[in-house]
């Protein structure tokens, strides 16, 4: 049981690393917000929509701390 709580850790970690480097825009920002709230946290996508919805304004995406807490700036306003 605990091996498989480490493996699921391990890839969630590895697969947000790879998301996090490939997003560009607020677009592609959003759809990683989503992919993981459907994923982990489905009440979520209300905050991913308001996120969104803020980088529009300023090119900063923030990821929130369920998801390590990161701001990314200067991202494509599409």
């Amino acid at each position: 049981m605990r091996l498989a709580i480490v493996i699921a850790a391990a890839t969630f970690a590895l697969a947000s690393a790879q998301t996090a480097t490939a997003a560009a825009s607020c677009s592609s920002w959003r759809a990683t917000c989503v992919g993981r709230a459907h994923a982990y946290f489905p009440n979520y996508l209300p905050e991913c929509d308001a996120k969104f919805k803020a980088c529009l304004s300023s090119g900063c995406f923030s990821e929130g701390n369920r998801f390590g807490g990161a701001t990314h700036c200067g991202l494509t306003k599409k």
